[in-house]
């Protein structure tokens, strides 16, 4: 009977564990939705704050949970899909029907120039008399054909200025960025001497700047390694992750402590999984902090 109750426990922990290792590909599907509705224009914020709903669920050990609300949140992300593929297009093609009016007027303006400004001179100055000027070329500020040529290249050259305002705002340079700060949740007070086994608190800050939703994990490493550079191949002590919208950041309390005398860094690597290929990857960004470990406070 005892060698049955631990294989049912043993049955029962295996399937926690395959539980909580498939809930990490499901949560990057509904990642990869966010992004690409985002991508489409929709504002993905409730369907974010789901994701980081479930990311907590899980963290605490509650996958049941966070599997239920990641399927909820794929299932609704799947039903937001379509119209919002069909609204990008309708935007599109928007765009490219605005440009075309916009150069036909002005090839119509073009075309039609002399009897436009004739007829709004006519209106401006009715009571006037139009002589002709003759067999010669016109003279007047109106008729003459460089003044049109002129125009005409100003208002090609301020559709191309517009044009290309629209696509430089469209790009923008992504990037990402880790930090800390001090206990007060500022810059500064940073500790730099602590006792052994002394609570070291700091604020973890990253900032999101890549064009669209990001998943990102900050991993925290203690090493009295003076000479180690980031990306550590060591377990970290701390891992913290969460899905910030684009221009959003993120504050992250970070309390430890540590058990033995000696130079020591506080590391906090930021990693991401990619919006391209769903892969988990080093962003190059890294924040330290150095700590002198003491079995007392040298006094003064």
């Amino acid at each position: 009977m005892r060698h049955s109750h631990l294989l049912l426990l043993a049955l029962l922990l295996t399937a926690l564990g395959i539980a909580a290792h498939s809930q990490q590909p499901t949560a990057l599907t509904a990642y990869q939705y966010i992004v690409e509705l985002s991508k489409l224009g929709v504002n993905t914020t409730s369907l974010v704050n789901e994701l980081n709903n479930a990311i907590s669920l899980e963290a605490s050990g509650q996958v049941g949970n966070a599997s239920a609300v990641v399927g909820g949140l794929i299932a609704r992300a799947q039903s937001l899909m379509p119209s919002a593929r069909l609204w990008y297009v309708v935007g599109i093609i928007a765009k490219a029907v605005a440009s075309a009016a916009v150069i036909a007027l002005v090839a119509v303006f073009y075309v039609k120039r002399r009897e436009l400004i004739g007829s709004i001179w006519l209106r401006a100055r009715g009571s006037n008399r139009v002589r002709g000027g003759g067999p010669c070329r016109p003279r007047t500020f109106i008729f003459n054909e460089e003044v049109a040529a002129v125009a005409l290249s100003l208002v090609i050259i301020l559709i191309v200025f517009l044009t290309a305002q629209s696509m430089v705002s469209g790009y923008t340079q992504s990037f990402s960025a880790i930090g800390y700060l001090g206990p007060t949740g500022k810059l500064g007070d940073y500790p730099s001497t602590v006792i052994v086994g002394q609570p070291i608190s700091l604020y973890i800050y990253v900032y999101n700047h890549m064009g669209v939703p990001t998943w990102f994990v900050v991993r925290v490493f203690v090493i009295n390694n003076t000479v180690a550079q980031p990306p550590l191949n060591q377990t970290p002590v701390m891992v913290f992750q969460r899905v910030l919208m684009n221009n959003e950041s993120w504050i992250e309390p970070l309390t430890l402590s540590i058990n033995s005398t000696g130079t020591y860094r506080i590391i906090s690597e930021l990693w991401m999984y990619s919006p391209g290929n769903l892969t988990l990857v080093y962003t190059g960004n890294y924040v330290q902090l150095w700590v002198n470990v003491t079995q007392v406070v040298p006094s003064g």
